[in-house]
């Protein structure tokens, strides 16, 4: 398991959605007092070097690829809302969610504190160049309070279970 967790960090794959579910119960509960919904939906577009990692050894190609981009507002259960983005893979099967790749983004200040950075590490971090400015110096400079790290915040969990729990038809609409 350390050897597939080291060789996940050096190539950069992101998280998929089973492994961003595996945080601590704390959290867990708290996100149970959210409340979820899906804003919007889109298509992103972008070009990736085939072998990505060794693209500036070995390739110079490009093919494009497009992601399902999800827009959702969290109402947390102290009134405040926060909007999550969360990018996946689109899935024609409609049934592999827990290996769906993803990358998150929450508004919140315990995201950008405590989740953005490592994130980051995973290229699970969904940011675009407005989410980048939002974020400053929370990629780049490891968390070094008390409070510790975490890989998502209440509201980024409420999302991913509402996506789990409407993975399916969510995927019926591509």
């Amino acid at each position: 398991m350390a050897i597939q967790s080291l060789l996940q960090n050096l190539f950069g794959k992101p998280y998929t959605i089973g492994e961003l579910m595996n945080i601590d119960q704390g959290r867990q509960s708290r996100a149970s007092g959210c409340t979820v919904s899906l804003a919007n939906s889109f298509f992103t577009m972008s070009e990736e070097g085939v072998l990505a990692k060794f693209k500036a050894f070995f390739s110079t190609n490009t093919i494009k690829v497009v992601y399902l981009t999800l827009k959702f507002i969290v109402r947390s259960d102290t009134g405040h809302t926060h909007t999550v983005f969360i990018q996946l893979d689109p899935d024609f099967t409609k049934m592999s969610w827990a290996a769906n790749h993803v990358r998150i983004y929450c508004d919140c200040a315990d995201f950008k504190y405590r989740s953005a950075y490592l994130l980051d590490k995973r290229k699970s971090l969904f940011a675009n160049d407005k989410i980048k400015i939002a974020l400053g110096q929370a990629i780049t400079d490891k968390p070094d309070g008390k409070r510790g790290t975490t890989l998502l915040c209440k509201h980024s969990f409420a999302a991913l279970q509402y996506l789990m729990s409407n993975y399916g038809s969510i995927m019926a609409t591509l």
